[in-house]
């Protein structure tokens, strides 16, 4: 903004914004202070940084929030993400990112390791971390050096993929069958088609057409279709005329409980598409089908379940290098 002052010509602007470099000159002419406010806006429009606060004394927290505003709110996560993120910013004393040393949170996942939070916990939160601030630096709404880049994951043993047997299954519905919620049929969606709980318990009446499940709110943000059984297609049909299926999570948890069925920390509902995947391999399913049907972005990920295969090793047996001593 130019402004007269007096006989003078006052420059006064903030090419980047709130939070940037402000800029005030005055001039005896308007024409010089034209000149100036051109300059000073082509710098700016030219080299992002140029406009940045020479000493830049935002928190990770504000950082974390700024990519909420422009990334994260848009993720099916994002919400969770930031809290997290939010957390562990208190956590590490809320540090100056233009002094932080890769050392806070190094101490900081020390402290949370001591306290028995898992490795593999704690490498989300630094890929967490990673991921943020390299979406930052691409934006240019981060400048500085990407510290968390410099730090290491946690070596640590992959974790085992744990399905259900049929007599698990039998067990397990058995006991939901007791309850009148809605965790049988929600589980039995889960277990034949390999969805997740909340794509599942989230169906509606419109999700149902031509013998298949649409699942339209996924946590990769892909649509994806499934076909089910006639009679499982028919139950979903009369339950979901009657409204939305109703919070069946806890009542899934307690008959779980209930069952004696023991399963590693954290899965839980998540037990029955590690088994719907893990039985559709074992029963010659194809790989890149299971990829679409799990919706699964990469194959990578798909892949842990490839070992299942009845084909999978079985030519160990013929190009076995061992066979050559008799």
């Amino acid at each position: 903004m130019i402004k007269k002052q007096g006989d003078k010509w006052l420059v006064d602007i903030q090419p980047g914004g709130r939070g940037h470099r402000r800029f005030r000159k005055t001039f005896d002419t308007k024409a010089e202070a034209r000149r100036y406010q051109i300059t000073i806006e082509s710098k700016a429009a030219f080299d992002p940084a140029f406009s940045l606060p020479k000493k830049d004394l935002r928190k990770l927290s504000e950082f974390v929030e700024l990519w909420w505003e422009n990334t994260g709110q848009h993720l099916s996560s994002g919400l969770d993400t930031k809290q997290r993120m939010i957390q562990a910013s208190s956590a590490m004393g809320n540090p100056i990112m233009a002094t932080f040393q890769p050392c806070i949170f190094l101490e900081y996942r020390s402290k949370r390791a001591n306290e028995g939070v898992k490795a593999a916990t704690l490498n989300r939160e630094l890929q967490t971390f990673k991921a943020v601030f390299n979406d930052l630096s691409r934006s240019m709404q981060f400048q500085g050096k990407n510290h968390f880049n410099a730090i290491r994951l946690i070596k640590c043993q992959d974790s085992e993929t744990i399905f259900l047997t049929i007599e698990q299954i039998k067990k397990l519905f058995s006991y939901l069958a007791r309850s009148e919620s809605d965790a049988y049929l929600i589980a039995l969606v889960c277990l034949s088609t390999g969805a997740r709980w909340g794509e599942a318990q989230g169906l509606r009446l419109m999700d149902l057409a031509n013998g298949m499940v649409h699942y339209r709110r996924t946590k990769s943000k892909r649509a994806r279709s499934v076909p089910v059984t006639n009679d499982l297609y028919q139950k979903l049909q009369d339950r979901l005329q009657q409204g939305p299926f109703n919070d069946a999570y806890s009542t899934f948890t307690r008959r779980l409980y209930e069952s004696g069925i023991k399963l590693p920390e954290g899965q839980r509902t998540h037990v029955l598409r590690h088994t719907f995947a893990s039985h559709y391999m074992m029963n010659g399913g194809n790989i890149l089908a299971l990829q679409k049907i799990l919706g699964h972005s990469s194959l990578n990920v798909t892949m842990k379940y490839a070992h299942l295969a009845p084909d999978y090793l079985r030519e160990i047996l013929e190009i076995n290098p061992a066979l050559s001593i008799r």
